[in-house]
C-alpha cells in the first residue's frame, strides 16, 4: 500500500482536454498535499513552464506529443532532472509502456482509472517508486533476450564488479527476468511463494532496485542472467525454505 507523503508535492500538469483540466483543478486545489502550481495544454508551454518551475511531478498527457512523447519525456527530464514525469494516456498497451518507461518516466496511468488510482500513482512516484503495469517486465525481457542476434552492450556499460549472487538467486533473477509472478517462480522451481520473496527481496539489495522491472531492465549488465549460464545451478537447499 502506497502512504501519502507527509511532505508538500508541487505537481505540475499538461492536459489536452480542457474538461479533464478542470476536474484535475478541482482534485488538487482541495488537496492538503498536492498543489497544482501551472497546467497547459500546449507541449512547447510544458517546456516552458518546466524550466520555470522544476516541478516534484509531472502529469503529462500523451496525446500532447503527437507520437513523439518519448523524446519530450526524455527533454522535460534534461530541463529538469528531479521531476518525476507520470504520464497520463487514453490507451494501456504494453508497448506504450514500454516506450514510455525509457523515456525515463517514473509511471504511466489511464484516464480510465479513478482519481484515487491517480493520487496512489502520484505518491509513488513521489517516494520513488514506479507505476508501470506488470506485463512490461515481459516485453523488456523479448527485447532484450531475443533468440534473434542482438548488439553487444558496450564494454563501459557492463559492471566490472558485478554484485555476487547465489546459484539459488541467480536462478530466481533469471525467472523474475522473464516476467514470472513469484507465484509461478514457486510453482516452477517446486519452492513456497514465501522463499521466493525472500530471495527476490536479497536479490533486488544486492542489485541496488525496488521493483522487478527494474531488475529486468538491468539484466543485460550481468552474463548470469543468460539461460546458458544458469543450467544446473538451481539447488532447492541453497534457498532458506
Amino acid at each position: 500500500m502506497v502512504e501519502p507523503s507527509s511532505t508538500q508535492i508541487r505537481i505540475l500538469v499538461a492536459e489536452s482536454f480542457e474538461l479533464v483540466n478542470l476536474g484535475l483543478r478541482s482534485l488538487f486545489e482541495k488537496h492538503a498535499i498536492i498543489r497544482l502550481i501551472a497546467d497547459t495544454n500546449s507541449i512547447e508551454d510544458l517546456f516552458n513552464l518546466t524550466s520555470q518551475h522544476n516541478p516534484d511531478v509531472i502529469l503529462m498527457d500523451l496525446l500532447l506529443s503527437n507520437q513523439n512523447y518519448a523524446e519530450d519525456i526524455a527533454k522535460l527530464l534534461q530541463i529538469s532532472p528531479q521531476s518525476k514525469v507520470l504520464a497520463f494516456s487514453h490507451h494501456n498497451n504494453e508497448q506504450t509502456h514500454l516506450q514510455t518507461f525509457r523515456s525515463g518516466a517514473a509511471g504511466i496511468i489511464s484516464k480510465q482509472h479513478s482519481s484515487d488510482m491517480l493520487l496512489k500513482a502520484i505518491y509513488a512516484i513521489h517516494t520513488g517508486q514506479i507505476w508501470f503495469d506488470r506485463n512490461v517486465t515481459k516485453l523488456l525481457w523479448q527485447a532484450q533476450f531475443s533468440p534473434k542476434p542482438c548488439a553487444e552492450l558496450p564494454a563501459a556499460a557492463k559492471l566490472a564488479n558485478p554484485p555476487k549472487l547465489s546459484d539459488s538467486e541467480r536462478h530466481i533473477a533469471y525467472l523474475a527476468c522473464k516476467g514470472l509472478s513469484a507465484k509461478e517462480i514457486s510453482g516452477q522451481l517446486l519452492i513456497t511463494e514465501k522463499t521466493v520473496r525472500n530471495q527476490l527481496s536479497a536479490i533486488y539489495k544486492k542489485i541496488g532496485v525496488k521493483k522487478q522491472i527494474e531488475l529486468c531492465l538491468k539484466a543485460p549488465l550481468y552474463n548470469y542472467f543468460k539461460e546458458s549460464y544458469l543450467i544446473g545451478t538451481f539447488n532447492p537447499a541453497d534457498t532458506d525454505i
